[in-house]
């Protein structure tokens, strides 16, 4: 088991400010264009008092206006997505990697997708629009929306590496709506297929003209580079059917394709109009030239999801770019009891239209700069203004944090002293009302549980049983209060697993930081419930615990575990032959390090979190039923200073292949740059205990054996001849294994090849 340290002050009081927190929470659902922004301004100009969160399903946000140059080779991912991780973290502010699915605006909470309840003081809105599948019929079924953009850059991506395997077959693709964004996706399209030398039939549909509403001679340019891009261009060609592989118009015309692209109508997410906010009849959220709800005062919306009333303005990036700054003054008016600004927008924008190769036409009201000689440079005007904008959010300038805005509060208690020993404790009613309602696994044997209120827990023992028990506790890592938790548990539970031993139950310790009470008793509500969903999934009850409040949260379990003596594993029993099995890769510490250091790229960091959450209860079962000899968890010692244990308590050796071991995306990287946890060195002595190959002193894979992990994996020895079998039983259950070594007959010794 592995020991953290206890970051509990032994002082009596404390007078620190930074610990005095929050009053508020400021939610900002969406990571669109427009809160993007916000975050920048609020990470220089800090709220006092209020504590921000932000909601996104994905944790890199596109720029609409790179999204076309993107899939037409022009850009990478990296140059076209705004990591939102690194962002909040550089603003202080905190990241919830979910999506929303139901509103209460009459009591301030949102529902997220993974069950989690999340209230707010205030709410912002930039979710942008979905686009009008169910409009005409058979389209949700067979039509690739380009938004979301995650899952259309995944599916677009599966057309491109099924056209390389068969290059002799021409693939019909099409795309409805012949708009802006239609025809720019269409032309990067083609731009792409040239590029890969893939034939394919190409096919724009609009149910009127070519970009309506545009001056003549754009339209003119945009249908000469469809034409040189052998782009089919279908005008009035309105869509009444879709199926398989066919569109079909209101006068019986059929259109086929092999890969559809719909790039036509909007509206809102369903869940807008179900809180009872006013919005349109297209579930737009409507808003008052200040950007607030105008049925709901503690409620604002800005971009492609709000509708400006009295305004109707045309779904274009450069509003949502506008409208950040004073979204971002109106919230602060709000929360500081000031009357908010108006958005005023501009009578005419100028709008940059790529055209697959380096061209693209400008469009300023009726005027239009789209003449043959014109476009490369417009298509370089375009390319630095974007640029210039996303670098805003690479280099992005000093920061004064939310540690800064939290520590002046309109009730005065940045003074306030926070006591230690029992006083630390959370008050009563906010301890009652996070736990309200909350419903852990029902055991028979469990006489009391938490919501008892009894002193102390009561449970019956069978006499036949052994008690198994181990105990875990760490600091907040990730600012999402629901993960963390589950995390936590899951950590805790997997030394029972290891052991084979059935999980019974657990005592929870939590420190949940310094905030008014309301917003703790919100963080505790979370943070307990991802805890009893990692416990339910292993059927182990929660009995009790204990809460503190602190600098930072954390969380920690005692779990008690049930096992027949005859069915446990143990790291004693491994024997020469065996091969080692791992189920999780590696390198948690080095991309938790990066993040405090706020170089982990986002994408990382969600992998990881990922391979955080997965729970050991299948493997481990897997592992007894095919014979293992021996197993652990892999955690704070690492690999190596775990598989050290094995092979001292065996009185066996082992042989691993560095080029055998998993890691996880961006630790090779990030250690190639020296970053590794502030425990890696003591867990290097156990390098001391190996024999290298030649020319491996310094191979990068040997950060990855001694760094420190966070829920990492179950490593198992088990017979050779039982492998095969094991392995295929976890893979039909959705489980990941690598086969990294076998055990030898040299005592305590590895021996490492590569």
């Amino acid at each position: 088991m592995t020991h953290h340290t206890d970051t509990t002050h032994s002082d009596a009081q404390s007078t620190d400010p930074q610990k005095s927190g929050a009053d508020r929470d400021l939610v900002l659902v969406g990571g669109g264009h427009t809160h993007a922004l916000v975050l920048r301004r609020l990470g220089m100009h800090p709220l006092v008092g209020t504590r921000i969160t932000l909601v996104s399903p994905d944790s890199m946000t596109p720029y609409s206006g790179m999204l076309p140059g993107l899939v037409a080779g022009h850009y990478t991912a990296d140059e076209t997505h705004i990591d939102l991780r690194t962002l909040c973290q550089w603003a202080g502010v905190r990241f919830i990697r979910d999506s929303v699915i139901a509103l209460d605006p009459d009591h301030r909470q949102l529902t997220l997708a993974n069950g989690a309840p999340l209230h707010y003081d205030l709410l912002s809105l930039d979710i942008g629009s979905t686009p009008d599948l169910d409009s005409v019929p058979g389209a949700r079924a067979h039509a690739v929306p380009v938004k979301p953009v995650s899952s259309f850059r995944q599916r677009w991506d599966a057309l491109l590496d099924r056209l390389r395997q068969q290059p002799q077959q021409q693939a019909r693709i099409c795309v409805v709506g012949a708009g802006a964004g239609g025809t720019e996706m269409m032309l990067a399209i083609a731009r792409a297929l040239s590029r890969e030398q893939i034939s394919a039939r190409l096919t724009l549909v609009s149910g009127g003209s070519l970009l309506p509403g545009y001056p003549a001679s754009a339209r003119r340019a945009m249908q000469w580079e469809l034409a040189r891009a052998d782009v089919q261009l279908l005008t009035d060609f309105n869509v009444a059917n879709v199926d398989a592989q066919q569109l079909t118009d209101a006068t019986g015309r059929h259109e086929a394709f092999d890969f559809l692209l719909w790039c036509t109508g909007a509206r809102g997410a369903p869940w807008l109009a179900e809180a009872g906010l006013a919005t349109t009849d297209s579930g737009f959220v409507r808003v008052g030239k200040n950007l607030q709800s105008l049925s709901h005062a503690g409620v604002f919306a800005a971009g492609d999801c709000a509708w400006l009333e009295g305004l109707q303005l045309p779904r274009a990036g450069v509003y949502a770019v506008r409208q950040a700054p004073v979204l971002a003054r109106n919230l602060a008016a709000f929360v500081e009891g000031r009357p908010c600004q108006d958005y005023r927008p501009q009578r005419h924008v100028l709008s940059l239209l790529s055209a697959g190769r380096p061209h693209a036409i400008a469009r300023r009201g009726n005027l239009s700069l789209s003449g043959a000689w014109a476009r490369a440079w417009v298509w370089r005007w375009k390319d630095r203004i974007d640029r210039r904008f996303m670098q805003r959010f690479s280099d992005l300038p000093p920061s004064q944090g939310m540690a800064v805005a939290a520590r002046g509060k309109r009730s005065g208690t940045a003074d306030i002293i926070h006591c230690q020993g029992c006083g630390a404790k959370l008050g009563p009613e906010s301890l009652r009302h996070a736990l309200d309602g909350l419903q852990g696994y029902a055991r028979d044997d469990v006489v009391t549980d938490f919501r008892s209120g009894d002193d102390a827990a009561l449970v019956r023992w069978p006499a036949n049983r052994l008690l198994v028990q181990s105990q875990d506790y760490f600091p907040a890592f990730i600012d999402e209060p629901y993960l963390f938790g589950r995390i936590a548990a899951l950590h805790a539970l997997s030394d029972l697993h290891a052991m084979n031993a059935e999980p019974h139950s657990a005592l929870a310790t939590v420190c949940i930081a310094h905030h008014h009470p309301r917003l703790q008793q919100r963080d505790l509500r979370q943070l307990m419930q991802g805890a009893l969903s990692a416990l339910q999934e292993s059927r182990c009850s929660l009995l009790g615990g204990h809460t503190i409040e602190g600098p930072q949260m954390a969380a920690g379990f005692a779990v008690n575990g049930s096992a027949d003596p005859s069915q446990l594993l143990h790291k004693s029993g491994a024997r020469p032959g065996d091969v080692l099995l791992l189920t999780k890769p590696l390198g948690t510490g080095i991309l938790l390090a990066a993040q405090m250091r706020q170089r982990c790229k986002g994408p990382w960091l969600d992998t990881a979190l990922e391979s955080m959450l997965g729970n050991h209860g299948a493997a481990a079962a897997v592992f007894a039923q095919h014979g293992a000899t021996a197993c652990t968890d892999v955690t704070g010692f690492g690999l190596l200073g775990h598989l050290l244990e094995i092979l001292q308590q065996s009185q066996v050796g082992a042989c691993l292949r560095l080029t055998a071991l998993p890691v996880l995306p961006g630790v090779i990287t990030l250690a190639g740059q020296g970053i590794s946890s502030s425990l890696r060195p003591a867990n290097d002595v156990a390098l001391t205990h190996c024999n290298l190959a030649p020319g491996m002193k310094d191979h990068p894979l040997l950060v990855a054996l001694t760094d420190p992990q966070t829920s990492g994996g179950l490593l198992a020895s088990i017979p050779a001849a039982q492998q095969d079998a094991c392995v295929a039983a976890l893979s039909a259950l959705g489980l990941p294994c690598w086969h990294i070594g076998h055990c030898t007959e040299d005592a305590g010794l590895t021996r490492l090849l590569k």
